[in-house]
């Protein structure tokens, strides 16, 4: 699983939560897998009980599903699950994302500019992980603007099934319009016109369902339509 060290004062259930979700968000543990509590607890080095709450937990938000007496299995790419994720943050984000262009101050549009500077060098690198990165942490920064983190909290925990689909979409398509996408939110926000803001964010979170259907034909056996077949 993804190599994370645990943070200081972490405690074991939230480690074990943490590596569990980016290991499924990127990835390393493919829809259909199905993983073992022990086998995880092993190498993370921790009791099962952690381990145990930390799938119950990624279960509530299905992306998750417990089988008695056989293990856990990781659900497939539900469309219905990465709509209803990508209607919850586009609501919420794009309120956001006005209020964060009403309040900004230069230092937050420097720190959303470095940001951008940065996608553009690891989107020429090709470094995918580091360019997802820097994708969350720019739309982080216009919850921290606003002073909304209890709001980015609650979207990053039902956005697991958007965040996956994500990373499909990263691998299949070239992720240049994500940059330029940014670019026109920040020139937004420079510019202090909050509702194209908040319309260039509508349209950005929406913008994966372009490239369903290439994802699809790359990754047929990973949607829960085709499980079966």
């Amino acid at each position: 699983m993804t190599d994370i060290e645990k943070l200081p004062k972490e405690s074991n259930r939230d480690y074990a939560l943490r590596v569990i979700r980016k290991s499924l968000i990127n990835l390393e543990l493919k829809p259909g897998t199905m993983i073992s509590e022990q086998d995880i607890a092993d190498e993370l080095k921790l009791s099962r009980t952690p381990v145990h709450e930390a799938l119950q937990e990624l279960s509530s938000t299905k992306i998750i599903e417990i089988l008695p007496q056989r293990g856990s299995l990781v659900s497939y790419v539900d469309m219905a699950l990465v709509d209803e994720s990508v209607f919850m943050r586009a609501t919420i984000e794009s309120a956001v994302t006005k209020e964060a262009c009403e309040k900004a101050v230069q230092s937050d549009l420097d720190e959303l500019e470095e940001n951008v500077t940065l996608q553009e060098f690891f989107y020429a690198k090709n470094n995918l992980d580091k360019f997802m990165e820097l994708d969350n942490a720019f739309h982080k920064i216009m919850y921290k603007i606003a002073n909304k983190m209890q709001c980015h909290f609650v979207v990053s925990t039902m956005n697991i099934h958007y965040d996956r689909f994500r990373q499909l979409r990263l691998h299949t398509s070239d992720p240049a319009n994500i940059v330029a996408d940014h670019k026109l939110i920040l020139q937004a926000m420079i510019d202090k016109d909050s509702e194209k803001a908040k319309d260039l964010v509508l349209k950005h979170l929406n913008r994966l369902y372009t490239d369903e259907m290439e994802i699809r034909k790359k990754y047929p056996d990973y949607f829960v339509e085709n499980s079966k077949k």
